[in-house]
C-alpha cells in the first residue's frame, strides 16, 4: 500500500509538471496577449500548487524528527532515536529509524515501524543498553510486542521480537 502512495504522488506531481510546461509553451507560441496572460497564470498557480504539495509531503513522509540521543557510557558512540515524517493517518504505524554514529560519522542505521495508535513516536517508547561490540534498544510500542533492535559497532545491525510489552 505504500508503494501506490507514493506511486500516486509521483503521477500527481507528473500531470502538474506536463500542465506547467505546455501552458508556458503554449503561452510563447500564442500572440494573443490575454491568453498569453491566462496561460501564464495557469503555469504560475501549477507551480505553486506543486511547491505546497512538494513541501507537505516532505514535511508528513520524509522529514526527520529527533526524538532522543542515547551517548555510551565512553562517550565514543552516539545512538539517535528519530521519527521518519509524521504517523500514518489515521492511527497508523509510525515510521522510526535509529542511527549509531561515532565522531567518523553514521556506522548502521536500522528503520522500522511502531504500532503506537498513531502517536508521535517519544523517549518513553525506547530503552538503550549498551556493550562492549553493540547497542541493544528496545522500543515499545502500544499495539505490538516489545522488538529488540542491535546495532553492532562494525556496522551490523540485527532485531528480534520481544514476548513482552513495555518490558512486562
Amino acid at each position: 500500500m505504500k508503494k501506490t502512495k507514493i506511486e500516486a504522488n509521483k503521477m500527481i506531481f507528473v500531470i502538474a509538471f506536463i500542465a506547467t510546461f505546455i501552458s508556458m509553451l503554449c503561452c510563447k507560441a500564442i500572440k494573443k496577449p490575454a491568453v498569453r496572460v491566462i496561460l501564464g497564470m495557469v503555469a504560475f498557480f501549477n507551480i505553486l500548487i506543486m511547491i505546497l504539495a512538494g513541501s507537505f509531503i516532505y514535511t508528513t513522509k520524509y522529514k526527520i524528527h529527533d526524538v532522543a540521543s542515547y551517548t555510551s557510557p565512553d562517550g565514543k558512540y552516539e545512538l539517535l532515536f528519530q521519527q521518519v515524517g509524521d504517523p500514518d493517518w489515521p492511527f497508523g504505524h509510525t515510521h522510526a529509524r535509529l542511527v549509531l554514529q561515532d565522531k567518523a560519522g553514521t556506522i548502521a542505521k536500522y528503520s522500522f515501524d511502531i504500532a503506537a495508535d498513531g502517536a508521535n513516536a517519544s523517549s518513553d517508547l525506547c530503552q538503550v543498553t549498551w556493550k562492549a561490540t553493540q547497542v541493544e534498544a528496545v522500543i515499545s510500542g502500544e499495539e505490538q510486542n516489545d522488538n529488540q533492535y542491535i546495532l553492532y559497532f562494525n556496522g551490523k545491525t540485527e532485531s528480534n521480537q520481544l514476548d513482552t510489552r513495555f518490558g512486562i
